[in-house]
């Protein structure tokens, strides 16, 4: 995480505790559960989950819940809108 000095998705960089408390540009907690990113998306669970499946949100695992980049999810949600 944070300690390694890398940034996700880089090699050896690995999920960790540490980063639950990180925060986006928006002073907003980064990391949410996948039920979090459900509600503010006002999509299903399943819906984000196969969000994942399809490889376009990346889901980390902490302590047996999913956990997805705010961020990253909001930029897919921006293209999904646009498609629409």
């Amino acid at each position: 995480g944070i300690m390694a000095g890398l940034r996700p998705h880089e090699p050896g960089w690995h999920f960790s505790r540490r980063d639950l408390s990180r925060c986006g540009a928006d002073g907003k907690r980064l990391y949410v559960t996948a039920e979090e990113a459900a509600r503010y998306f006002g999509v299903s669970l399943h819906t984000v989950l196969g969000w994942n499946k399809l490889g376009v949100v990346p889901v980390h695992r902490l302590g047996g819940r999913l956990y997805l980049n705010r961020e990253e999810v909001a930029k897919y949600w921006a293209m999904f809108q646009k498609t629409r």
